[in-house]
Order: C-alpha cells, then structure tokens, then sequence
C-alpha cells in the first residue's frame, strides 16, 4: 500500500513540475491555472477609454474564460486613449503582468490603489484590437476576434 501511494504521489509531482516548467516555458498567461494552484483570481476592471461601443463587455468575458476575476466593466473617464493599458493596483504584481501578457502588452504599469479592491485596471485604448485576447484562450488569436 505504501509503495502505490508513494508511486501516486510521484507521479502527481511529476505532472505538477511539468506544466509549471511548461507555463513558465511558454510564458502563459492563463490566470485560471494560478487558480487551480489554490491561488486567488486575479481580480481586474476593465475600462473602455477608445470609444468603441461593447468593447469593455467582450474584453472582460474573454478574460474571464481567462481565469481572470472581472468584477467591473464600464466606460473610463474619456475615449481619446491613444494606447491599452494595465495599471497595477495591488501589491499581487504578477497578476497585473499576467493580464497584460493575456492582452499581448509589455508591461504593467504600476498605480497601488488598495481602495480600489483590485489586482489590476485595464483601460482599452485606440489600439484596443491588438490586444483583444482570443475567446479560445489562444494569446495569438486574430486581433479584434
């Protein structure tokens, strides 16, 4: 009895090891494996400041498929916002550049406002359809799909 649940426990670290080496590999940005992993979802709003009508509402569903913990969606202060940007806004920064990876940006920047209750805030831009994460999960998917 031993032997089989030290060759479970085994196998179950083994597999563990390597989808965290893949995910580190493959840069993934998936937040619902950091769920999985017992961690909090990154919780995030994102604000539509291009303009664009419904863009805050599928941006946040497709992040949700995510794994990521949309709790506010809505319009920023102005739509003339050049550029798409993820603004850090708790001390959980690999949650802000987990988010921006899933948007295919950079970086995050970094604005702490523990106020606010959140992880992160993502303000759509201009260029709001190169960063429109695919509904498959597929950072690569076709801009604005």
């Amino acid at each position: 009895m031993a032997v089989v649940l030290g060759l479970l426990l085994a196998f179950g670290l083994s597999v563990w090891w390597e989808v965290r080496a893949s995910s580190e590999e493959t840069g993934s940005s998936d937040a619902a494996a950091d769920t999985a992993a017992g961690e909090e979802p990154p919780r995030v709003e994102v604000l539509n400041g291009a303009g664009e009508p419904g863009i805050a509402e599928t941006t946040a569903e497709r992040l949700r498929s995510r794994g990521f913990d949309v709790v506010f969606y809505g319009n920023a202060e102005d739509f003339d916002v050049p550029a798409t940007r993820v603004i850090a806004r708790s001390n959980r920064a690999a949650a802000a550049r987990k988010l921006a990876a899933a948007l295919r940006l950079d970086s995050a920047e970094s604005e702490p406002r523990p106020d606010l209750y959140l992880d992160a805030t993502v303000i759509l831009g201009a260029d709001w359809q190169q960063h429109m994460p695919s509904a498959s999960g597929d950072s690569a998917g076709a801009p604005g799909s």
